[in-house]
């Protein structure tokens, strides 16, 4: 018996064996996709971050499903009177519903963006360049640390990634002269209000990409395109004709009026600039800090590259020019919009810094064997290292879990002690009193207004700002339960208003 066991695990280890030898691209693209499983979900519950965005897409979700309100909008941007589309609720609304309605569901979807993410680079970069600098690229996605924490966040501009891959595709298909990708491009388009809006800029790319490719689409591409965009487009439209065109309003408000206190001209530029080159550095060095390398040479450094790789007959000079025309037109756009900037605006450049090292890796890889074994060897040292990072990371416990803890433990206190409605109150820095009303939502609770008789029980974020005076805490979230709490009667009396949970206004949601 045991030799018959032995011959099938040999028989299987050699059909492994002459099948990767044979097609060696299935199986590590098959290690790249696990590690990117491992990497999006290693820990994903436990460091569910939970904070304002949660509350609101949680709230957003509970409108369509108990309100049954069809929304065609979601949050309100940090540009007044600007929303992002109703998209990414809707897709993350089966699974609340999954997890009976628990914010926990919004994970699966988010996780499953992440890996059709690392598929698209591979998939983009081989149809592109070539097999290799395919499993390159996708690689360097998976195991980047930033890639891994942008494609772990939930929120509604997490896609942003799996747009910019796609788009990157479509515009590089342009400048070759192959219009057939102009029915994606329109899709892209019209969800880039569903994602974020600071995607718009890199549409200068589009007419530059359709000049340096000398040739014009025919009446059934350009036909294809304005119904794909139209099809994406229609929510917008439908808001805005039926909200007397707020946002376009808002838009050309935002664009036209420099707030008082915002940055403008030069200045607003070395801003700029400074995300750019702040962003490099963590795609490739995060979680190490290198202040050297943080300046203007490595920005122009690795554009450099781009030059080089068409020497080395990698890329085609218009390519480059067209990815060039896309990243100094996002530079020149926020250098003179009145806009708050930030450094997620320029992430959508990411893909372009991949693919430039993507270049030079594979040309390192493919011209030596010594390249080779450096290529290998370096790269499992980072997969190593980030693996070891992602394990041992010292993560601070203030999110999901513990804020459904906290929650949890205020209802069953407040309901042992037949408290009838109870108040909050926060004791930490300013913005950090958020992510606890959906889960109070959940439980039902009564919340009152504080100051009117009703107990008082208060949330310590983080637990040292009292640690004497807490009761109870989860991580790094303490409780402090109510003191000198008054007469039945008054309590009765305090909680008989409206409970406060339900109707407060909530920054950036709107009915």
């Amino acid at each position: 018996m045991h030799n018959q066991i032995s011959a099938v695990t040999m028989h299987l280890v050699n059909k492994i064996l002459k099948n990767f030898k044979k097609n060696p691209n299935i199986f590590i693209l098959i290690t790249i996709l696990l590690l990117a499983i491992f990497f999006r979900t290693y820990a994903v519950v436990d460091r569910y971050e939970f904070s304002h965005d949660g509350d609101l897409y949680s709230w957003i979700v509970k409108d369509i499903v108990v309100n049954r309100d069809l929304r065609l909008i979601g949050q309100e941007t940090s540009a007044p009177g600007i929303f992002i589309g109703s998209l990414f609720y809707y897709s993350i609304t089966p699974f609340f519903l999954l997890t009976n309605m628990d914010p926990v569901g919004a994970i699966i979807p988010v996780t499953i963006i992440g890996i059709l993410t690392v598929f698209s680079y591979f998939f983009v970069f081989s149809k592109l360049y070539n097999v290799q600098i395919g499993l390159i690229a996708s690689f360097l996605y998976t195991i980047l640390l930033e890639t891994i924490q942008l494609d772990r966040r939930v929120v509604p501009s997490t896609p942003t990634n799996l747009w910019v891959i796609w788009y990157f595709f479509t515009i590089i298909m342009l400048v070759r002269g192959n219009f057939k990708v102009l029915p994606v491009l329109g899709i892209l388009i019209g969800l880039i209000w569903h994602i974020h809006i600071a995607l718009a800029p890199t549409l200068i790319a589009v007419p530059v990409a359709i000049f340096l490719s000398r040739k014009i689409p025919n009446l059934k591409q350009i036909l294809s395109f304005v119904i794909c965009l139209t099809i994406t487009f229609i929510p917008l439209a439908f808001f805005e004709i039926k909200n007397n065109f707020v946002q376009t309003t808002s838009l050309i408000d935002n664009f036209g009026k420099t707030p008082e206190g915002i940055a403008t001209g030069f200045y607003k530029m070395q801003l700029v600039m400074g995300m750019i080159i702040k962003n490099i550095h963590n795609l490739f060095f995060v979680p190490h800090h290198f202040p050297f390398l943080q300046n203007i040479v490595l920005f122009f450094a690795i554009l450099l590259t781009g030059l080089w790789a068409i020497n080395k007959k990698l890329i085609q000079w218009k390519e480059l020019a067209v990815l060039y025309s896309w990243i100094f037109g996002v530079i020149i756009f926020f250098s003179v919009s009145s806009s708050i900037i930030s450094e997620y605006y320029f992430f959508n450049l990411n893909v372009i810094f991949i693919l430039l090292t993507t270049l030079l890796i594979f040309y390192v890889y493919k011209n030596s064997t010594p390249g080779k074994v450096i290529v290998i060897i370096l790269f499992l040292i980072i997969t190593l290292k980030n693996i070891h990072f992602m394990i041992t990371q010292d993560y601070y416990h203030k999110g999901y879990l513990e804020k459904k803890e906290i929650v949890n433990y205020i209802v069953n206190d407040a309901k042992g002690k037949s408290y009838p409605c109870f108040s909050i109150n926060y004791i930490t820095s300013p913005g950090e009193n958020v992510g606890f009303r959906y889960f109070f939502y959940l439980k039902n609770a009564h919340i009152g207004v504080a100051g009117r008789g009703s107990p008082v029980y208060s949330i310590v974020i983080p637990d040292e700002y009292a640690k004497d005076e807490i009761e109870a805490k989860f991580g790094h979230i303490g409780i402090i339960t109510p003191k000198n709490v008054g007469t039945r009667q008054l309590i009765s009396e305090a909680c008989s208003g409206a409970n406060t949970n339900l109707t407060d206004p909530m920054l950036g949601f709107v009915d």
